[in-house]
């Protein structure tokens, strides 16, 4: 995993905190390209929509800190119940400039891995979708459907921070392997 972003992202900081410009900073790592212009105003005084996105991340940080795992919910529905918050900064994320659900992902799942999916083109490729929530429900299903193998895997891999890995990331890591390192 050398060459990938997994030994610097994958640090999950103070998980208890609100949003710091360097939570969002190190979305960076995972191929994003976010500036002072994008980060600034998310900390600046007012009630703009740069503010409201803050404030919708903040509400998601602190609503899915101590919710059970993404592969726990018995069905789709309660895991969307369970991620209204995410859903809800992603909504906001779509009247700022330069951000998207692409964009709240990588910054929240750093800190919530547990129940966030990192989603990008490359997901939405390997789904063949463009919408958050089907990602969110295709992932569902892999995961629950493979958690035998899985598991185990996770289990043998601890975070750069000691933290156990989760099914969450590892489905975004296999997704991203290349098809030969995975021989």
């Amino acid at each position: 995993m050398h060459a990938y972003a997994f030994n610097t992202y994958d640090h999950r900081g103070e998980i208890n905190a609100l949003l710091s410009p360097s939570d969002v900073l190190m979305a960076n790592l995972l191929s994003l390209r976010l500036s002072a212009p994008d980060v600034i105003p998310l900390f600046n005084d007012g009630d703009g929509p740069a503010q409201r996105l803050r404030n919708a991340i903040d509400q998601a940080l602190v609503e899915l800190r101590d919710v059970d795992s993404f592969e726990s919910y018995p069905d789709i529905s309660r895991l969307e119940e369970a991620t209204e918050s995410l859903a809800a900064a992603n909504r906001a994320a779509l009247e700022v400039k330069g951000w998207t659900a692409v964009t709240v992902s990588k910054v929240l799942h750093r800190r919530r891995p547990h129940i966030v999916p990192l989603i990008d083109s490359r997901v939405f490729s390997f789904y063949g979708t463009k919408y958050p929530s089907e990602v969110r429900a295709c992932l569902w299903e892999d995961i629950r459907a493979n958690t035998d193998w899985l598991t185990p895997l996770a289990a043998a891999t601890v975070t750069p921070d000691g933290e156990q890995l989760t099914l969450l990331r590892l489905a975004d890591i296999l997704i991203w392997t290349p098809e030969r390192e995975k021989s």
